[in-house]
């Protein structure tokens, strides 16, 4: 009895384990979808992000130093 309980608790647990392991995605690759503009490929959209990261930085830190100063 317990022999079929650990079994059926594997099979059961096998496709979930199987679903988390997609292969990455092709960032070279066109992209699809109604979103997208002409050329845009799929890493594009990872790296506008990462710039405007870089751009808002500074202000984003000078937010949170007047956030500390109002606090005290």
């Amino acid at each position: 009895m317990r022999r079929a309980l650990i079994v059926a608790t594997l099979l059961l647990a096998m496709p979930a384990l199987a679903a988390d392991t997609k292969p990455p995605a092709k960032m070279e690759e066109p992209m699809a979808g109604k979103m997208k503009k002409p050329g845009m490929k799929q890493g594009d959209v990872k790296k506008q992000a990462a710039k405007k990261q870089r751009a808002m930085k500074p202000m984003l830190e000078k937010e949170e130093k007047e956030m500390l100063r109002e606090r005290k």
